[in-house]
């Protein structure tokens, strides 16, 4: 069982357009900030929709330290930093639901993590990359005192030629990615030290168990190229719109 699968397309992630640039001309440059201030997830599915917005701070080296729910401050993730390994708490109402470590290799990218949430459940990892650091298998393990890591699920990750996730299949489905060719972008995820695509994403399949699920990617950009906003349109009906403004 996944406790919470930080490369999955629900999690959040802020992607920046390549294309970042100052205001030219006879005045100095003036730089433009990509620190996301606020994000917003507008979700309509099955005839309900709801809306989230969180605010997001940094500590003094651009790290995020927490996205705090606007309208429920107790619904919050929080980041701790060490040189070897960083947390995550997510609380909701201010009670904690998942606490997860995530170990550094010495490329600095995520080697394993540790996890357990609120209903006592725990959950450890194991990421696995090839000689271009890219990930290319991730084993999940079920842990307990009693049976120790028991191996649960493995992910396995193919990559095109511009180094993006093309396909990850693993015990239950097959997902498979199509992204922009002319939307190459700079990828700050909101979980550091993880592997991020280079292009934006046009279309999501996801196969399982002989269903398929399709989700098409649209973007819209400020007026100096960050991203504003990415809807997400699955076969369904279902719909989600995740915004962004800027420090």
């Amino acid at each position: 069982m996944r406790l919470l699968n930080v490369l999955s397309l629900i999690a959040i992630v802020f992607i920046f357009n390549s294309c970042q640039k100052g205001i030219t001309g006879g005045d100095p440059v003036i730089p433009i900030s990509n620190k996301i201030k606020t994000y917003t997830e507008d979700v309509t599915s099955g005839g309900s929709h709801n809306v989230v917005t969180f605010n997001v701070a940094y500590d003094a080296n651009d790290r995020i330290i927490s996205l705090i729910s606007a309208a429920s401050p107790g619904d919050r993730f929080e980041f701790q930093y060490s040189n070897a390994n960083y947390t995550l708490d997510i609380y909701g109402s201010n009670q904690l639901t998942i606490h997860e470590v995530f170990f550094l290799n010495g490329n600095s990218m995520v080697d394993s993590t540790f996890q357990y949430n609120d209903t006592n459940d725990s959950l450890t990892e194991k990421y696995i990359y090839n000689a271009s650091r890219q990930l290319i298998t991730l084993k999940s393990y079920e842990y307990s005192k009693a049976t120790g890591s028991v191996l649960d699920n493995v992910e396995n990750y193919t990559y095109d030629n511009g180094g993006n996730i093309i396909k990850l299949a693993d015990n239950y489905s097959v997902t498979t990615y199509d992204y922009y060719t002319n939307l190459a972008g700079n990828v700050v995820a909101l979980y550091p030290y993880f592997p991020v695509p280079k292009n934006f994403v046009k279309t999501t399949t996801n196969v399982d168990g002989g269903t398929t699920v399709t989700l098409n990617h649209t973007y819209t950009f400020d007026s100096v190229n960050r991203l504003s906003t990415e809807k997400i349109v699955y076969d369904n009906n279902e719909v989600v719109i995740k915004s962004y403004t800027y420090y």
